[in-house]
């Protein structure tokens, strides 16, 4: 459905469920996506229930995959912002979850930077959220990459550190580094 430079973004298919457990099941992987890794049936409940139905909309996690090979690599893409009343209109959130062996070769860059891009220019949304846990230096750099930036930290059972970037702050480019 979308694609970048080396990334390809579609629904998921059933052929996704192993790959998709894989990461679930990997500890380090879910280090800062809910803290422990999920059981088998945990991962397979998670994918039926909530990325195998084709998205109604396109604020959506998208299957993501290497355009190289076809092989399903991950989930990205923007979705809708909750708040305490529902969702919040014109806003969205910016989510880049990739297997661990793609991590490191600038993927989810690419992939914020497709979404963003895609969200302001295409979307016409006016805020663009983004949560990470805090002890995870790598998704920081892709936002702080992505001219995210730092709004708060919410502290609770785990602490969070939130982000925003509106669309005149956009300038369809990652900073270097």
């Amino acid at each position: 459905m979308f694609e970048s430079q080396r990334l390809r973004f579609r629904p998921h298919r059933e052929l996704d469920l192993e790959p998709f457990c894989a990461m679930q099941m990997d500890a380090e992987f879910r280090q800062y996506v809910g803290g422990k890794a999920r059981s088998r049936e945990g991962a397979e409940r998670k994918f039926w229930s909530t990325y195998f139905p084709a998205p109604k909309d396109e604020l959506a996690l998208w299957a993501t995959e290497w355009k190289a090979n076809g092989e399903y690599i991950g989930y990205c893409g923007i979705y809708p912002h909750f708040g305490e009343d529902g969702i919040i209109e014109g806003e969205g959130m910016l989510a880049f979850y990739l297997a661990r062996r793609y991590w490191g070769r600038g993927l989810a860059t690419e992939a914020g930077a497709f979404f963003l891009t895609w969200a302001f220019e295409t979307k016409g949304l006016s805020r663009v959220v983004a949560s990470l846990e805090e002890g995870n230096m790598a998704s920081r750099r892709v936002l702080e990459k992505l001219n995210v930036r730092y709004v708060n930290r919410e502290a609770g059972r785990r602490v969070f550190l939130n982000y925003e970037i509106l669309p005149d702050e956009w300038n369809m480019r990652p900073a270097s580094g």
